[in-house]
């Protein structure tokens, strides 16, 4: 799984970047327009879209670091069978999810590749490719995740492992 790590340190390093890029340009900003009655107006778009792509990596790196909220109540009691079937099941409506993002982005991008921002000029198809590559990323980890389980190498209980149950530990 080195290239699951090196994909989630590339995707921190995004994160990391993205957000600092966003405090730069609002508190530019609101600087510029306290003080100098005016502001650069090309920051409105990136910040948008720097937000938008912020939010799709933070979600691929919540679903690889398993930083998401889980209800295991139930699951901690289930035999391990029917805990595979719970991932087989589980698994397949998040990779239908997953999916339906990527379709969805991609046929969106594909309507928005002519267009552009009017300030920064910039393809409007962006945010939609950005999402079609979250939605391929996501489905990519759960695959992986359920290939790991089913071929018996991970344990049926990490699919459904949260943050919480880390830190309880």
């Amino acid at each position: 799984m080195p290239v699951l790590r090196l994909a989630e340190k590339c995707l921190e390093a995004l994160v990391a970047l993205l957000l600092f890029v966003l405090v730069a340009m609002v508190f530019t900003n609101v600087m510029l327009r306290f003080f100098l009655n005016s502001g650069i107006v090309v920051t409105e778009e990136l910040s948008r879209i720097a937000l938008s792509i912020l939010i799709f990596s933070g979600a691929v790196l919540a679903l690889i670091q398993q930083r998401h909220i889980a209800m295991t109540l139930v699951v901690d009691r289930l035999p391990e069978v029917l805990r595979k079937a719970l991932v087989l099941l589980t698994g397949a409506v998040m990779l239908y999810g997953n999916w339906l993002l990527a379709k969805g982005a991609w046929m969106q991008a594909k309507l928005n590749f002519s267009a552009s921002y009017p300030i920064s000029g910039l393809p409007s198809a962006t945010i939609y490719v950005v999402a079609t590559l979250a939605g391929a990323a996501l489905a990519a980890v759960v695959a992986v995740r359920m290939a790991l389980i089913l071929s018996g190498r991970m344990p049926s209980a990490r699919f459904f492992q949260a943050a919480s149950a880390d830190i309880a530990e």
